[in-house]
């Protein structure tokens, strides 16, 4: 299994996380690392939503010739792809389209697959995925191929909006801890 990480390497994030460990162990933050990564977790699977990476800009959207290629591999499957008979058969459906043209989403399983693991009794928390998806691994779509035949499009990472429901999650427990 291909690994690959990310560090993040936020200052303020860093520095709460220095007084922490000043008066508390890792078994002590593991409830708040849990609580970081689920929090981390639903903020990734936005990201498929939204078609957008950590940093707010939006993915590349996809070839035309990927997009026609779904639409017939949809077709080969059997399934129904026109909302009547008659003058619209052969017209998608308005809830088949986004599977169509949205990055990272043919199949869902991506999304669906990211997850939060506590590490090191408490003392971090890694997000990501293990999975692989068609003909590329998560690592592909993340960072993009060497070619440029596949863009990057980032779905793990931490947005300024992130960074601040991890300050105030750690700024809880420090508190907490202070006060015992």
């Amino acid at each position: 299994m291909t690994s690959i990480t990310i560090t993040v390497d936020s200052l303020p994030v860093l520095a709460v996380l220095q007084q922490l460990m000043g008066v508390t162990t890792p078994a002590g933050m593991a409830p708040a690392m849990k609580e970081i990564g689920d929090t981390l977790v639903e903020s990734t699977i936005r990201r498929f939503e939204t078609g957008t990476g950590p940093d707010g800009s939006p993915w590349k959207p996809l070839k035309p010739g990927t997009v026609l290629a779904r639409y017939r591999k949809m077709l080969g499957e059997g399934r129904s792809i026109s909302t009547t008979s008659g003058a619209n058969k052969g017209r998608l459906a308005t809830s088949q389209v986004p599977s169509l043209i949205r990055p990272l989403d043919a199949t869902g399983e991506l999304s669906k697959n990211i997850r939060a693991q506590v590490i090191d009794g408490g003392a971090g928390v890694e997000v990501g995925t293990n999975r692989s998806f068609g003909n590329a691994n998560a690592s592909v779509h993340q960072f993009g191929t060497r070619d440029g035949h596949i863009p990057a499009r980032p779905f793990l990472g931490l947005s300024g909006g992130d960074t601040t429901l991890v300050l105030d999650i750690l700024r809880e427990l420090l508190d907490d801890a202070s006060r015992m």
